[in-house]
C-alpha cells in the first residue's frame, strides 16, 4: 500500500473502491470504455495515478507525486502494461515507472 494508507480506485464502471487488488484493478482497466477515465488515487487528492482511454483506443497514462511539477504523462496502446503499472504504483513498487518514458506536463492554467 502506498505510504500505509488506503488508495481508492475510482471510474464510471467501477464507481469508488477502497484498497483494490491486482485482480479487480485488472478488470477495470479490461472494462474501461473509450473516451472513459480511471483514476487510483492516494489518501491526498494530488497523488494519484490515472488513464484516459482516449476515442482511438490508445491509453494516455498520468501520474502525479504532488504539485503541478511532478505530473507526467506517456501512452501506450497495452492495457497490460496499464493495469501492471497501476498495481505497482498501488504497492509503492521500486522502479513501477521504469517501462515507459514519461514527459512532463504543465497542469497549471494560464
Amino acid at each position: 500500500m502506498r505510504e500505509g494508507g488506503a488508495t481508492f480506485l475510482e471510474g464510471d464502471r467501477v464507481g469508488r473502491l477502497e484498497n483494490p487488488d491486482r485482480g479487480r484493478i485488472e478488470a477495470a482497466v479490461l472494462a474501461l470504455a473509450r473516451d472513459s477515465v480511471l483514476v487510483l488515487s492516494a489518501e491526498r487528492d494530488d497523488v494519484y495515478i490515472q488513464v484516459w482511454q482516449r476515442p482511438d483506443g490508445i491509453f494516455q497514462l498520468e501520474h502525479r507525486a504532488g504539485s503541478p511539477s511532478e505530473h507526467y504523462q506517456t501512452l501506450t496502446v497495452s492495457a497490460e502494461k496499464v493495469y501492471t503499472a497501476f498495481d505497482a504504483w498501488r504497492r509503492a513498487a521500486d522502479g513501477w515507472e521504469s517501462p515507459f518514458t514519461w514527459r512532463l506536463i504543465d497542469t497549471e492554467v494560464e
